[in-house]
C-alpha cells in the first residue's frame, strides 16, 4: 500500500506464473522469476552470468551496450528496470552457521544487486554470526552497499555497526521487528482444526511442540554442528512426558517447515503416542504458512525451535517458549518483552531445560499479559516500515 502502482517482482526458486494477492481490496498481480546459484552456466538466470553482465557494464557504461545485455538477456533487463531490491534472507539465514553453500547462494544474490547499483534494502533480520572470515568479508561489503539496513532486534543493530566500524556513521541501522509479527492467519478447513476446537470446549490445555528437523533429522552431527549441550534427538519425548503428566493436556506437533519437520514429528509421534492414547496429535495435511500460523494460534502454551514457529505463536498472544539453537532468539523474545522465555539449548543441560520448561508453563498467564501488550505496539512499528523507505530514498534521489 506504500507504493500504489507498483510492479512487484518476487524472486523465487522455480519460474512460476504469475500470482495474485488482494491487499486492502486492491488485486496485486506479482511476477514469479527464479535466479539460479549452482554452476550450470547455460542458464540464462544463472546468478553467476548475470554479475558477469553487470561486471562488463562496469567496464562499459555505455547506453547502448547496456541495452545489448538486456536484450540478450530478460532477467537481467528486469533487474536493471528495477528501482529498489528488498531482500529478507528468510529473516534468519544471513550467517554462515547453516553451511557456506547456502551462505555464498543467498550473498551472491545481493552482491549482484549491487554490482547493478540497484538500491539494495536489507528487511528485517538477524546479522550473523559469521564463523568464517571469508563469510564475514562478503557480509561487511553487503552492509557497505546496502542503501538501508533494518536489524529484527535491537542486538542486531549495535552488532552491524561493530561489523562495519567507521562506515557505520554514514548508514541508516534501524530497529523493526521481524516482518512475521504480522502475517495475517488463515484458518483450514481440516479435521484437525474442528478437533482442537472440540478439545478446548472441553476445557483441554492444547500445548503445541515445533520440532526442528535440521536438529533432530542431524542427530549428534548437529548438536555438534550447532553446539548443543545435550542429545536434542532426545529432548522432545522427554517434554512431551512432561506434559503428559499434567492434568488435561494435550500435545501437538507442529511442522513449520514441511520436509524435515514433518519426517522428526512423524517419527517422534510414532515412537511416543501409543503410550498416552489420544493425547498426542499430528498434523498431517500440508498447511501452508498462513494456515500453519492459525494452528499455532489455536495453542495454550508453545515451544519451538524453528524462530519463525514461535514468532507465529507470540505474535497472536500464545505464551510460548524458544527452544534456541543459535542467538537469534533472544532478540527477538526480547522484543516482545519476554526475553525469559528462551532456553538456550547452547548452554543448559537437560534438567535445566525441563525446569525451565516448566517454569514457563506455569508462568504462561503472566507472558500472555506482556504480550496483549507489547504485540500491537511491534505490529504497528512493522506495517510503518516502508515509511522509512520511502524518507531514505527521497534523501538518496536528492
Amino acid at each position: 500500500t506504500q507504493w500504489s502502482d507498483a510492479e512487484v517482482t518476487l524472486r523465487t526458486i522455480i519460474d512460476e506464473s504469475d500470482q495474485k494477492i488482494t491487499i486492502a481490496g486492491r488485486d496485486i498481480w506479482i511476477k514469479n522469476r527464479a535466479l539460479w546459484t549452482g554452476l550450470n552456466l547455460s542458464k540464462p538466470n544463472n546468478v553467476y552470468v548475470l554479475i558477469i553482465y553487470a561486471l562488463l557494464l562496469r567496464l562499459l557504461p555505455f547506453k547502448g551496450f547496456q541495452q545489448f545485455l538486456e536484450k540478450t538477456n530478460l532477467y537481467f533487463k528486469e533487474l536493471m528496470e528495477a528501482d529498489l531490491v528488498a531482500d529478507i534472507t528468510y529473516g534468519d539465514s544471513f550467517s554462515d552457521i547453516y553451511g557456506m553453500s547456502r551462505f555464498r547462494a543467498d550473498a551472491f544474490l545481493k552482491i549482484l544487486v549491487i554490482l547493478c547499483q540497484k538500491k539494495l534494502v536489507l528487511l528485517p533480520q538477524t546479522y550473523g554470526p559469521f564463523e568464517s572470515p571469508v563469510a564475514k568479508a562478503l557480509a561487511i561489503y553487503i552492509l557497505k552497499n546496502a542503501t538501508l539496513i533494518y536489524s529484527r532486534d535491537k542486538n542486531g543493530v549495535e552488532h552491524t555497526k561493530e561489523l562495519l566500524g567507521s562506515a557505520a556513521e554514514n548508514k541508516s541501522i534501524i530497529y523493526i521487528p521481524d516482518v512475521a509479527f504480522v502475517l495475517t492467519p488463515d484458518k483450514p478447513d481440516v479435521p484437525i482444526i474442528k478437533q482442537l476446537e472440540n478439545l478446548k470446549g472441553q476445557g483441554k490445555v492444547i500445548i503445541g511442540l515445533n520440532i526442528s528437523g535440521i536438529l533432530y533429522n542431524g542427530g549428534q552431527k548437529a548438536d555438534r554442528q550447532f553446539g548443543l549441550k545435550g542429545n536434542y534427538r532426545e529432548l522432545p519425548g522427554k517434554i512431551i512426558k512432561y506434559f503428559m503428566e499434567q492434568k488435561d493436556t494435550i500435545v501437538i506437533l507442529v511442522s513449520h517447515v514441511y520436509g524435515g519437520d514433518q519426517q522428526a514429528c512423524q517419527t517422534v509421534y510414532e515412537e511416543i503416542s501409543g503410550n498416552y492414547p489420544g493425547r498426542i496429535l499430528l498434523v498431517e495435511e500440508r498447511f501452508n504458512h498462513k494456515q500453519v500460523k492459525y494452528l499455532i494460534g489455536c495453542c495454550d502454551f508453545f515451544l519451538g525451535s524453528r524462530m519463525h514457529s514461535c514468532i507465529a505463536a507470540i505474535s497472536q498472544c500464545v505464551p510460548a517458549i524458544g527452544l534456541a539453537y543459535s542467538g537469534k532468539f533472544i532478540g527477538v523474545f526480547e522484543s516482545a518483552g519476554v526475553g525469559n522465555y528462551v532456553v538456550d539449548l547452547r548452554a543448559e543441560d537437560e534438567q535445566t531445560i525441563l525446569s525451565q520448561v516448566e517454569q514457563g508453563f506455569c508462568n504462561r498467564q503472566e507472558s500472555q499479559a506482556i504480550l496483549r501488550t507489547t504485540i500491537p505496539q511491534i505490529q504497528k512499528q512493522v506495517i510503518q516500515l516502508f515509511e522509512g523507505v520511502d524518507k531514505t530514498l527521497d534523501k538518496s534521489n536528492s
